[in-house]
């Protein structure tokens, strides 16, 4: 088998594991939660605060400049993450948004947050603004953002740190019901 065969294989397992989970669950704290576990394991709150961010948890959600689903992939973004699967349906959204941060995370040194960032501005903005904050000497975690509003505008920056400030928020709600439903 190759390996992409040996991918579809394991996504469609994920896919039927997730389905399963669902119907089992009598009442899931977080909408979709049982699929983000099955799909994203540890990283589960990560991508369901995100999901939280982008959508509400409406996989039905089409924003104003198009962005469709729970976790709001652009079109030509979701025909390259999920070639051929339907953006409205919450199982394929969430393995695509999971496999896409992924990727963005790698790309960001395995930041969460600088990857939230490039999923919200763009990775090329997040690469050109890290470059510009080296380059004005700005250090710490976060220097990348302090330098974006110079690469996207001070609203598209104002966008994206505002994205960044409901992610963290929404993970901190996360962890705590997770933690009072362990308990």
């Amino acid at each position: 088998m190759t390996p992409l065969r040996w991918r579809i294989a394991i996504l469609t397992l994920l896919g039927f594991v997730a389905i399963l989970a669902g119907a089992c669950a009598a009442h899931a704290a977080v909408p979709f939660e049982p699929t983000f576990r099955a799909v994203a394991g540890p990283r589960w709150i990560d991508r369901a605060a995100q999901v939280q961010a982008e959508s509400a948890f409406n996989p039905r959600a089409v924003s104003p400049v198009g962005a469709r689903g729970l976790a709001q992939f652009m079109p030509a973004t979701w025909a390259e993450w999920a070639p051929g699967a339907d953006p409205f349906d919450p199982i394929a959204s969430i393995q695509a948004q999971h496999r896409y941060m992924l990727w963005l995370e790698a790309r960001c040194g395995g930041q969460l947050d600088p990857a939230l960032g490039a999923y919200n501005a763009g990775l090329g903005n997040i690469r050109k603004a890290r470059r510009l904050a080296d380059g004005l000497g700005l250090v710490g975690s976060e220097a990348w953002l302090r330098a974006l509003p110079r690469v996207t505008g001070p609203a598209h920056a104002a966008e994206t740190t505002g994205y960044l400030i409901r992610n963290r928020r929404f993970r901190a709600q996360l962890r705590q019901m997770s933690t009072r439903g362990a308990a």
